[in-house]
């Protein structure tokens, strides 16, 4: 996503917030965002959720995502 975004100008007006599954898959912010899977991609436009990936990490796929909101 990141090198997506140093492409994208657009790109690069959507924020983006990494999580580490691993530390915390237990976290009110997992809970919150429904986030039950590592690898879980969920992207917001004007505080509501648009899309959600899981698993998929194909370039394609996410730059389909900012595409979305830009």
């Amino acid at each position: 996503m990141s090198a997506l975004q140093d492409q994208n100008e657009r790109y690069r007006k959507v924020k983006v917030i990494y999580v580490d599954w691993d530390l915390h898959r237990n976290s009110p912010i997992a809970s919150e965002l429904k986030v039950y899977r590592q690898a879980t991609l969920v992207m917001f436009h004007q505080g509501e959720e648009v899309q959600r990936l899981q698993f998929q990490t194909s370039k394609d796929v996410i730059e389909a995502m900012f595409k979305s909101v830009t």
